[in-house]
């Protein structure tokens, strides 16, 4: 058998607590504007979808008269 060289973990260097403070903060601002950019991509879908679902919606309810209308007679 071959020997195999035993790998040995480095310990991470660590920030200090200002580092730390600092990096959780410019990590929410950058969320921040990621949801405020979703928000507004979710608004412009909404916008985009709304007349199709209004017509859908007025030609359901179109039909559905038609459909009452005739079980009335």
């Amino acid at each position: 058998m071959t020997d195999t060289p035993e790998l040995k973990e480095e310990t991470p260097e660590l920030i200090s607590r200002e580092e730390y403070i600092a990096d959780i903060k410019t990590r929410w601002k950058f969320f921040v504007k990621e949801v405020e950019a979703f928000i507004k991509d979710v608004k412009k879908l909404v916008d985009f979808i709304k007349p199709y679902v209004v017509k859908a919606v007025d030609k359901t309810r179109e039909i559905y008269g038609k459909i009452k209308a005739k079980f009335k007679k």
